[in-house]
């Protein structure tokens, strides 16, 4: 597997070149529209998560989420930028595939129904009685 992927890697810019000439010839200049647009999407998302890392981070930690959460998502989207910036249709490709990638990234927030049966660990039950003080 780590094989494929070194020769992956090395023959992916032969590869975009190629498909970058093929659909060239296919649609022209509409095709260096739209590898303009995605550089500039790319562009974008990378300036947007540059700027919005930190209070991610702190979101989801203030939630009950992990930091590893809330960075990978951060890099997620930080490398599906960078597939943007590059321009062909095959690293494009993987880009979206990165993006609208599925997955949790917090619990935090959703309402959760137990039964009576039910184990839960993280509820204490207690007795609570005000005293006030006499002045």
């Amino acid at each position: 597997m780590r094989k494929i992927i070194i020769i992956f890697l090395i023959l992916l810019p032969g590869l975009e070149l190629a498909g970058i000439i093929y659909f060239f010839n296919l649609y022209g200049w509409w095709f260096f529209l739209y590898l303009v647009l995605m550089a500039i999407l790319g562009w974008q998302l990378i300036k947007e998560e540059k700027a919005n890392a930190l209070s991610k981070l702190a979101g989801l930690v203030s939630k009950g989420g992990t930091p590893a959460e809330a960075i990978m998502g951060v890099a997620k989207n930080l490398l599906a930028g960078v597939l943007f910036l590059f321009p062909g249709v095959i690293t494009d490709v993987f880009g979206l595939l990165i993006l609208l990638q599925g997955g949790k990234i917090s619990t935090a927030g959703e309402k959760q129904t137990f039964t009576p049966g039910d184990k839960t660990p993280d509820i204490i039950e207690g007795e609570f009685h005000r005293e006030d003080k006499e002045k």
